[in-house]
């Protein structure tokens, strides 16, 4: 007896139309029945060691794919969640198994913005990518792809919208504070929230603490809400940064931070000799550059929070040795306190910190 789609078996799972289809052919007659329509995405596709079963909402002329061995059969599949869990379940039945596999399922959400990498073969499935990743994460009101590398003075990382809200500014929330910020003309990386928690937690009350490429204020503001007794200065060259850390002083009140516009380096020569307890570098690529400018402004015994990129296989090496020989041509001694890797940025590069305090 033929059963109607949508009946129950004994088990309880649903009876459904289905064009079964050799495995080798599967990817190519399921491009001809999403051409066609014919696919039924509210249930799961079934494989099993010889065919590939796909749901459909009609028989939609399949014998005219008989010379790819298709046929009609009934069998029990499970009805998919209107929700789907995850990214490759939103798109299984969209993409082919090779284009799944280049899929780069990680990114990142900043507030209620994802970034995510579209890579050069997918770029003609970027709208299908981004709505699924609207359908699966309810937060998420705006898809921004990645369009260049991050460059220039300000570390800018261009993005383009391709899905949602048309717009780049967002409210991001870490560690109990608000930070506003657009992602097209500021740096900001959500990746480094462990790492201002940490130095947020290691700052003391009384403290005088130097913030340089300061951003938008997230390491500023953490310390200013933990250690409301410490006194931050914040400085940061990009005038749109700037203009957003003021705001997010103000959005977190955080009456104990004094943001600065200007070069870390021309700054710091003008007023902060000897009067910095710890000093907070989060510029990866060139903070050691600037160290000779900061030594002269650290109080004895003051602790360095120094952020740089190591290789891999040898991460620490450069950035110590830029230390030690920085500090023996000002005169003054260091103790390495703590080193590590923040996060991977590369297969051959890693993001990483050295503690160490200058005397």
């Amino acid at each position: 007896m033929i059963l109607l789609k949508g009946a129950f078996n004994q088990e309880g799972l649903f009876m459904v139309l289905c064009a079964k289809v050799p495995r080798k052919n599967a990817e190519k007659v399921r491009q001809m029945l999403a051409q066609k329509d014919a696919l039924d995405y509210s249930y799961a596709t079934h494989r099993d060691a010889e065919f590939v079963y796909f749901a459909l909402k009609r028989e939609c002329g399949l014998p005219s794919f008989s010379k790819y061995g298709a046929n009609l059969a009934q069998i029990p599949l499970v009805q998919r969640s209107v929700h789907p869990a995850s990214l490759y379940d939103a798109l299984v039945e969209k993409l082919s198994e090779e284009e799944l596999q280049m899929l780069v399922s990680s990114f990142d959400i900043l507030g209620d913005i994802a970034v995510i990498e579209v890579p050069a073969q997918l770029e003609k499935k970027e709208k299908l990518i981004a709505d699924a990743i609207l359908q699966v994460h309810g937060n998420v009101k705006v898809v921004a792809k990645k369009a260049g590398a991050t460059a220039g003075e300000f570390r800018i990382r261009p993005v383009k919208i391709i899905a949602g809200e048309k717009r780049t500014t967002t409210l991001y929330r870490e560690n109990g504070c608000e930070f506003e910020l657009d992602i097209n003309s500021v740096y900001f990386s959500s990746r480094l929230g462990t790492e201002r928690k940490r130095v947020a937690t290691l700052a003391k009350n009384g403290e005088s603490v130097l913030v340089l490429f300061a951003g938008v204020g997230p390491f500023a503001i953490g310390i200013a809400r933990q250690k409301p007794q410490a006194k931050i200065t914040a400085i940061e060259l990009n005038p749109k940064a700037f203009e957003y850390m003021e705001k997010n002083i103000a959005r977190n009140k955080c009456k104990n931070v004094k943001a600065i516009l200007g070069d870390v380096r021309k700054v710091l020569g003008t007023e902060f000799e000897k009067c910095a307890d710890r000093v907070v570098m989060p510029l990866p690529k060139d903070a050691h550059l600037f160290l000779d400018a900061v030594f002269p402004a650290c109080k004895k015994g003051a602790t360095v929070h120094l952020y740089s990129f190591g290789d891999s296989k040898n991460p620490y090496e450069e950035t110590e040795r830029a230390i030690l020989q920085t500090a023996k041509k000002a005169g003054r001694k260091v103790e390495i306190m703590n080193r590590r890797i923040v996060r991977p940025y590369s297969p051959s590069t890693v993001q990483v910190v050295v503690d160490f305090k200058a005397y």
